[in-house]
Parts: structure tokens; C-alpha cells; sequence
């Protein structure tokens, strides 16, 4: 199947609501496509109806955040659900929202005294991301949306209270990366307990954008082989069965991937392949940018580790 199963929608980071990638996927050719929303499962029931309807393959999926300090992971583990069954992983998944959400409302409560605006408030982000739904009238759970720190960044550009201008970066340095708001982290679970969750609904682990570990370099990933090698062990170990084959939208992407998918071969893994699409107000703004010759799921169940 001409497949890209790594994409975001508004239930997340991305820019378009589920229908409307749908739409995109049908057009561009695509046969199967998956909505791999930053820990939510949220946007899928949307998506899923809209694939049906354009005769386009889908299956749950979602991109959880994880961590695992004995290779130095901090960043992401794809979960692919193709016998639909996601209820354990959700669950998990809405506990985390809600502390997301927490953190935020403190991150505004010490914005409204630092910048003497107290027209700042949570509940205007709440219908900022609710905006611009595809049906009126169509409502949205907001549980189910997965709220991050940009969030908090644009909500303070709305309010005027930071000059419109200023990027993520900058006012990350100035603000999370000094004493102002570093304290307020999000907790992120061990890659362990991840993979051991997603197994336990018969979902599928898949290592995505290796690369970015290195940098999205090749010469990185070829003079730092033996932590390419121990990433991998890890994960074979822990039970994950797939690592994702990538649009890394770098000079070095082809060689990138062409490396990926042989180390893939060699440890066992089979390979997914992904845009992680995000659409406006992002630097992955191509949809059909990257897509694949998908094979499907492996047959076999992978085992829960203890």
C-alpha cells in the first residue's frame, strides 16, 4: 500500500482537524494513512470515519512521549493498534492529559502576575484550539486534546502580552530556560512501561525518526555507531517490533533511511514509513512529502516484557 502512517492533527500539534487530512491523503493517492496524534487517541473515531468514507486504510495510532535513561532516549515511541483495541494505552494516555493541563493552568496563574494581565486564563486557550472546526456546531472533548508548552507560547502572543514577532525559540530561552517557568515540566514515562502498555492492548511499538538522535546526519549516525546499535538492542529488547523509515527533509535523508532500513533488516525489526506531517504554523508543511510501499503488520503478537 502507498502508505505515510505519521501524521498530526488539531487534536495535537498539527494544523488541520482529522477530516480535512483525510481529504489531503485522498487526493495526494495515498492507500493507507494513519493519524499519530501526540498522546491522544482523541481524533481517531474522526479520522476513521473520514477514511472509511474515502475508501482510505487506517488503523489507532498515536506517537506517545517517552523516556529511557540508559541510552539517553528522550523523545518519542510510536503505537500502531490494527486489531482496534486501544483502551488500556487510552486510559494511560488521559491521565497524562490532565496533568498536562494542570501544569498549564499554573503556568498561566504565574503569567497573569508577571505580566499584570489577568485577561489571561486557560479557558481562552481551551476555545483558541477549539476553533475553525470543519462542521458548525461539531464539538470536541476537550480531554482529548493534548495541550503543550507552544500552546501557552501562542495563547500569551493572542493576549498581547509578548510581541508577536517573538519565536518559540526565543521565548524559550527566555522564559523556560531561566528561573521563570523551568520549574513547570511535563513528567514523561519510561519507554519501559510504554512498549509494555502498548502490548498489553496488542498494539504495535515502532521506533520513529531515529535520526534525530543523531542530528539528522549520516556522518553522525556512522561515526556514533555503537549508540545507533545500543538504541536498537534496547528496543528489540524491551518489544518493539518496527522502527520507522522517515522524511527527514535533510540533504543526508536518503542515506539516512537506506542505513536505518538495513540495520532495521539486520535486528528484525520491519519498517513503517512517515511525513509526521503537522501542516500550518510548522517547518513540515508538504503533505505527500513521504510515503512508502507498507507491507503490514507483523502477524505475530509481540510479547510484554517483564
Amino acid at each position: 500500500m502507498k502508505a505515510d502512517l505519521h501524521m498530526h492533527s488539531r487534536y495535537s500539534d498539527g494544523g488541520h482537524w482529522p477530516e480535512v487530512l483525510v481529504d489531503m491523503a485522498a487526493a495526494s493517492g495515498l492507500q493507507a494513512a494513519c493519524l499519530t496524534d501526540h498522546d491522544t487517541l482523541g481524533g481517531y473515531p474522526e479520522f476513521a470515519r473520514a477514511a472509511a468514507a474515502a475508501g482510505l486504510t487506517t488503523w489507532p495510532a498515536v506517537e506517545i512521549d517517552c523516556v529511557d535513561d540508559s541510552i539517553g532516549y528522550r523523545s518519542e515511541i510510536l503505537a500502531y493498534f490494527p486489531d482496534g483495541a486501544y483502551a488500556a494505552t487510552d486510559a494511560f494516555l488521559r491521565v497524562g492529559r490532565a496533568e498536562r493541563v494542570r501544569t498549564i493552568s499554573s503556568l498561566f496563574e504565574r503569567a497573569r502576575r508577571l505580566f499584570s494581565a489577568p485577561e489571561i486564563n486557560f479557558d481562552a486557550l481551551v476555545s483558541r484550539r477549539q476553533a475553525d472546526r470543519p462542521h458548525e456546531g461539531a464539538s470536541v472533548d476537550g480531554t482529548a486534546l493534548r495541550y503543550a508548552k507552544t500552546d501557552f507560547f501562542l495563547a500569551l502572543i493572542d493576549a498581547g502580552v509578548i510581541p508577536a514577532d517573538t519565536g518559540y525559540r526565543e521565548f524559550k530561552q527566555a522564559y523556560f530556560d531561566t528561573g521563570l517557568f523551568s520549574d513547570m515540566r511535563f513528567s514523561k514515562p519510561e519507554l519501559a512501561d510504554v512498549v509494555n502498555l502498548i502490548v498489553s492492548d496488542g498494539g504495535i511499538p515502532v521506533l520513529p525518526h531515529i535520526g534525530h538522535e543523531f542530528g539528522d546526519s549520516i556522518k553522525s549516525m556512522r561515526s556514533r555507531a555503537e549508540h545507533l546499535d545500543a538504541i536498537f538492542d534496547r528496543c528489540r529488547d524491551l518489544g518493539v517490533l518496527g522502527v520507522e523509515l522517515y522524511d527527514y527533509r535533510c540533504d543526508d535523508a536518503t542515506v539516512i533511511n537506506a542505513l536505518v532500513a538495513k540495520q532495521s533488516h539486520h535486528y528484525g525489526f520491519f519498517n513503517t514509513y512517515g511525513s509526521d506531517f503537522h501542516g500550518p504554523g510548522s517547518n513540515k508543511t508538504q503533505f505527500g512529502s513521504f510515503h512508502g510501499d507498507f507491507k503490514g503488520f507483523p502477524r505475530h503478537k509481540a510479547r510484554r516484557k517483564g
